[in-house]
């Protein structure tokens, strides 16, 4: 594959739309909600379409938050829950209309950070 996964995917504008419509389901989700009561989600929506972009090989994007473990290692996040978060991801990937392809490549890149958000 030539092209990044960041040019396959569309840019910034795509992965904006899928980070604004995935926290629509996530917040609307009961047993995601509660993670987020708290939280900026302005911020949270900025840092996440920032770290998509650079985990999708934007060479223009640089991830500046805070390390994922320091992050979540607070939120006892289960492997159900994370797997809740890659159903919702799954399922606007499949409403954006992206190739199959291009949803198993996006699924397998967010699982593999499963080790440093997920905490038993």
């Amino acid at each position: 594959m030539d092209q990044s996964m960041f040019e396959l995917f569309g840019g910034d504008g795509q992965i904006s739309d899928l980070i604004d419509q995935f926290y629509y389901k996530v917040l609307f989700d009961q047993s995601l909600r509660s993670m987020f009561l708290k939280a900026d989600m302005t911020r949270v929506r900025l840092q996440q379409k920032t770290f998509f972009a650079q985990m999708f090989g934007c060479v223009h994007t640089k991830y500046t938050g805070k390390d994922l473990v320091e992050v979540h290692k607070n939120l006892s996040i289960t492997d159900q829950q994370f797997d809740r978060f890659l159903y919702h991801l799954k399922c606007i990937l499949a409403d954006m209309n992206k190739p199959q392809e291009l949803i198993d490549s996006v699924l397998k890149r967010v699982d593999s950070h499963r080790h440093v958000i997920v905490f038993k």
